[in-house]
């Protein structure tokens, strides 16, 4: 598997009741954790038959395809609530992400941990986790060519307000695997600046929406000036 891929799993407790990988693609995932001696139960659910398909095949290749429930649904539709603990979603958009969650009332009981990866808009599915009564307890960054990837795990409980930045990139006070959080604010910095640079020089003054992305651009510099000689992450 590739880092971002690694991480992902790592995020993944061993002691839990199971679980699930919304969008399993290729399933490496769940086929890891079943070859791995993972106990609870591992289940691979996905919206299109082929890639479903094609990580059964790979499972069986394994020798492991009995250990893995195979679902044709659409996100968490299909799961038996009472099987997982762990809801891993990855690869998707963080609107896409937070549709699916939505729909999962049983979220809200309190006994599950969220494993995210949002391929955008990261800072709608953190808003989304603050305002659903879960608490971020570890994040990860993977940089692979010119990609950069965020990704978080989240356990119920009640968690502090963030800033605009910290919706962004996630808060310092977080433990952080993977690489460094420099490579995420810099990515941030890029969008922001290149949105800044479309407004018209005689409407800037006049926009809101481009007051609240200069005062962004500056709370991320300042957040990148503060961590230049130490960094959050193990890179």
């Amino acid at each position: 598997m590739n880092k971002r891929l690694d991480l992902l799993y790592e995020m993944i407790p061993d002691n839990g009741r199971g679980v699930i990988d919304v969008g399993t693609d290729h399933g490496q995932i769940p086929i890891r954790l079943a070859v791995s001696g993972y106990k609870g139960h591992i289940l691979a659910s996905d919206v299109a038959e082929g890639p479903l398909k094609t990580a059964r095949s790979a499972a069986h290749i394994a020798g492991v395809e009995k250990r893995i429930q195979f679902l044709l649904c659409d996100g968490l539709d299909m799961c038996p609530e009472e099987e997982v603990s762990d809801i891993l979603i990855a690869g998707m958009g963080g609107d896409t992400i937070c549709g699916i969650l939505d729909r999962a009332e049983w979220l809200s009981s309190g006994r599950y941990r969220l494993i995210l990866q949002p391929m955008t808009k990261p800072e709608v599915v953190r808003y989304w986790l603050i305002h659903n009564k879960f608490s971020i307890d570890l994040e990860a960054v993977a940089r692979e060519d010119q990609h950069v990837y965020q990704m978080f795990r989240a356990v119920p409980g009640h968690s502090k307000s963030m800033s605009d930045a910290e919706y962004l990139i996630g808060s310092g006070s977080v433990p952080r695997r993977g690489d460094k959080i420099s490579f995420v604010i810099d990515q941030q910095l890029r969008t922001i600046t290149k949105k800044l640079n479309g407004y018209p020089t005689q409407k800037a003054a006049e926009s809101p929406e481009y007051a609240f992305y200069l005062n962004m651009k500056r709370e991320l510099e300042e957040l990148k000036a503060s961590i230049q000689s130490k960094e959050f992450g193990n890179g």
